[in-house]
């Protein structure tokens, strides 16, 4: 009971089903204390938020407008994190009734055995399951096990849980919609955080999944986002770097190393770009860059010195012919270049701010 006390359930919602209401008493009849976030619902779902108010042991955060899910539990960390309460656990939830109540209570017993851990429930993906996320959650926890180098079978669950000791750390964490749980899990390799799957029951209300506000391609884009854009200033890299050998080849052909000159001149005047696209349009670092530019150009000398041992060893000791092991090596050296960028070279504090909340009375 007494961690039953320290736990504090946080419920993001927009725009939800009278599903909510009911998902809301049953937890805190449990006596749990429940934090539901209203991202900007609007006045359709006054009376369903104006329902929950009313449950014991409930508060409710308003977000005026909708500002997306990653938002809305931002919202709740912050304010959990400013409010000297005595919550030492948090577990979050959807509020569109997948999850079970039962599930979501052998979530938090696992945080309460493993506190400095993120604990996931984790949903099995069978031909049952909506097609959409059948698809959406293959796709993500293949970019997160090649990114990270851990397997995640749910990348996508709503229900986690964590300790108070973590807050901080997630509270940094990039994202204000769905692409946000998908960087927390990234971010865990970055902050020494274990993560532990717990199988739970897979529910949906319908063959569509109606109730989810998830949209396959627009999310799937900010969920991907930044490995879009880092292929995207690979390429302008690229690009430019050929651009320049082609300028200066002429300029300095009468040179006994001209062509070994223009080639050096060219990539690193393209990889000064990269460098500059990467700190500032793709990670959007602020760190000076006498912290990141010196290992940067340590990544950059391993790159150049990996991909001719990668190469050999693709066509040498596998015997890939040499077209392929060509686009082996580069794939696998770009997943290298783009982990290692992430969350070693430009890692940095995140501003946690949020839109404006109204605050709104707990329930007795």
């Amino acid at each position: 009971m007494d961690k039953i006390r320290e736990t504090i359930i946080v419920i993001p919602a927009y725009k939800p089903s009278e599903r909510l209401i009911s998902l809301v008493d049953e937890i805190s009849g449990l006596g749990y204390r429940v934090l539901v976030v209203d991202d900007g619902s609007g006045q359709e779902s006054e009376e369903i938020f104006n329902s929950v108010r009313r449950i014991s042991r409930t508060r409710v955060l308003t977000h005026e407008v909708n500002l997306g899910k990653g938002a809305a539990l931002k919202t709740a960390f912050n304010f959990i994190h400013n409010q000297d309460i005595g919550f030492n656990y948090i577990v979050t939830l959807d509020a569109d009734g997948q999850h079970l109540v039962s599930d979501m209570q052998r979530v938090a017993e696992a945080s309460w055995r493993h506190p400095r851990w993120l604990i996931l429930g984790s949903r099995e993906f069978d031909k049952d399951v909506p097609f959409k996320s059948r698809l959406g959650n293959k796709i993500t926890r293949t970019v997160f096990r090649m990114i990270s180098g851990r397997a995640v079978n749910d990348t996508q669950t709503g229900l986690r849980a964590f300790n108070r000791v973590n807050l901080s750390n997630f509270l940094e964490v990039e994202g204000t919609r769905y692409e946000y749980e998908m960087n927390v899990l990234m971010s865990c390799k970055k902050y020494d955080i274990e993560i532990m799957e717990v199988p739970i029951e897979t529910v949906y209300l319908d063959a569509k999944n109606s109730d989810s506000h998830f949209h396959p391609v627009r999310d799937a884009v900010r969920i991907y986002g930044n490995i879009i854009k880092f292929a995207g200033a690979s390429f302008i890299s690229f690009l430019a770097d050929y651009l320049l050998f082609i300028i200066f080849l002429p300029l300095l052909s009468g040179l006994t190393y001209g062509v070994v000159i223009a080639n050096v001149a060219a990539r690193v005047l393209s990889a000064i770009l990269n460098y500059t696209l990467n700190s500032k349009a793709v990670f959007k670092d602020d760190q000076p860059a006498a912290k990141t530019l010196p290992k940067y150009i340590a990544l950059a000398a391993f790159i150049l010195a990996a991909n001719s041992v990668i190469l050999g060893f693709f066509t040498g000791v596998l015997g890939i012919y040499p077209q392929l092991a060509k686009i082996l090596t580069e794939i696998l050296l770009f997943i290298i270049s783009f982990s290692v960028q992430s969350l070693l070279i430009f890692g940095k504090k995140r501003d946690r701010s949020v839109g404006r909340v109204v605050w709104t009375q707990p329930g007795k």
